[in-house]
């Protein structure tokens, strides 16, 4: 029996159908594929928006930060020469808008100038420039916007400088009265809104203490564990009475003069005292002063700053020159009125002290600042200064503190409202402005009037120097 050979293969239908089975997967791939492509183009498109963005936003964060500088350190009234003078109501009057017009509706003395179009602004603003030794140069007036073309734009030109200043071709601001020569920022800016906070909290609002004057009253610790009373008095050297200074001396020492070593843990003692009003009262018990004299509150997120000068001594043979910072410790901070102890909930610490140290000269005067915030509000608190020497002689010196006062920064009250608050219609309280918001969006890959991908970036720049002119 013979056997017949069959031949294998594709009719027309089978292979009609594979055909369009090859077909589907075809399309399906290249869609997916021209799909990924745009999504690539549209994540590169939004990662390069966002970017540039950024660092249009870094640059200009950075030129706000020294908005209305208006301090130098020479002194005097000179037009020429080293001494150019710090007399800026008279001399440096540039740095402002418009502080002289008669009509005092439009008087302005703040820095800073925003004309709003939309969701563009043309904002101007001025600033000192200074040398490498700090000294007056000029005044500058730069302006950011953006062009028809939706580009950001910024420009920088002299108003002002010292005689005999000679500007080049390298410099980054155009000379007093020349053209002034754009320089682009970012490309397609589809928003840019510069849009100022509330005015901040007036002057007498800020000081929380000494709070009916500048006068205040140190009382020591007692004796206890860890405290052993000193000398605090007035800068007149009375010892009940407070005044706008305070000394402090007869310090413990942690040093053990005969045994040439530190003491151990448990003979350690501290130095603490007290800051309370301005009082003439007999009573010694540091507590009772606090709560009548020296109670205080610290509010939730709001901004303080401690600040006092520190003198230099009167004689260079003060041992108080002696002091080792990281030995030897002298802070000022918070303790609370019923244990002695740094305010805390649940063990954890709500502030902590802040580290000082003396003059390590025999001149002059120094100035301490410590701003902070609190996570919640702190109730029944006293401000204290805290002393701990462990070098054999700095015991011996004397301490002095001058003009202590704790503020409430007005320029943490960062207060953005909606509609915008119109600085240009209130022109007198432009310069009690210590806060602008920016608003930058720039696009990529738009057609057809679209926005295509943005980048956006949302800064808030404090611009603490904004006036105020006298």
């Amino acid at each position: 029996m013979s056997m017949l050979n069959k031949k294998s293969g594709f009719t027309l239908m089978e292979l009609m159908v594979y055909m369009a089975i090859v077909g589907i997967i075809v399309v399906i791939a290249g869609e997916a594929f021209s799909s990924s492509t745009k999504m690539r183009v549209r994540t590169d498109n939004m990662i390069r928006a966002t970017q540039e963005a950024e660092n249009a936003g870094t640059m200009l964060k950075t030129d706000i930060g020294q908005l209305g500088a208006k301090s130098s350190k020479e002194s005097g009234a000179a037009a020429t020469g080293s001494v150019f003078g710090d007399n800026f109501g008279s001399v440096h009057t540039s740095v402002y808008m418009d502080p002289d017009n008669a009509d005092a509706t439009k008087r302005d003395s703040s820095s800073f100038r925003i004309t709003p179009d939309g969701d563009f602004s043309n904002f101007t603003f001025r600033r000192l420039r200074y040398d490498d030794d700090g000294y007056y140069v000029a005044t500058e007036e730069i302006n950011w916007y953006v062009d028809d073309e939706g580009t950001l734009k910024r420009t920088c030109k002299l108003i002002d400088k010292r005689n005999g200043l000679t500007v080049d071709n390298s410099d980054p601001c155009s000379d007093v009265g020349a053209d002034v020569e754009p320089v682009t920022m970012a490309h397609q800016v589809t928003k840019f809104k510069v849009i100022a906070a509330k005015p901040g909290a007036k002057t007498d609002e800020v000081q929380v203490f000494p709070v009916e004057s500048n006068s205040f009253r140190m009382v020591s610790r007692q004796t206890g564990s860890h405290y052993v009373r000193f000398t605090t008095k007035n800068l007149l050297g009375e010892v009940n009475n407070g005044g706008t200074g305070a000394i402090f001396s007869d310090f413990f020492s942690n040093y053990d003069n005969l045994n040439e070593t530190i003491r151990s843990s448990t003979d350690q003692m501290m130095n603490q005292a007290f800051a309370i009003k301005d009082e003439t009262v007999e009573e010694s018990d540091w507590k009772k002063l606090c709560s009548s004299y020296g109670r205080l509150t610290l509010k939730e997120n709001q901004e303080y700053e401690i600040s006092f000068e520190v003198a230099y001594p009167g004689t260079s043979a003060d041992k108080s020159l002696l002091f080792i910072p990281g030995l030897d410790h002298m802070s000022v901070g918070f303790r609370n009125i019923s244990t002695g102890n740094i305010p805390e909930v649940n063990g954890v610490k709500l502030i902590d002290d802040f580290l000082f140290f003396p003059p390590m000269s025999a001149t002059g005067t120094a100035t301490r600042k410590m701003r902070f915030h609190v996570s919640q509000e702190v109730n029944n608190v006293c401000l204290a200064f805290t002393f701990a020497l462990y070098s054999p002689l700095v015991s011996q010196g004397t301490v002095t503190i001058k003009n202590l006062k704790l503020l409430k920064v007005a320029s943490s009250d960062y207060t953005f409202v909606d509609p915008p608050y119109d600085a240009e219609s209130n022109k007198a309280e432009k310069k009690n402005v210590k806060a602008l918001k920016v608003e930058l969006q720039v696009s990529r890959g738009a057609k057809n009037g679209g926005r295509g991908e943005t980048g956006d970036v949302v800064i808030v720049v404090p611009i603490q120097s904004n006036g105020p002119r006298g």
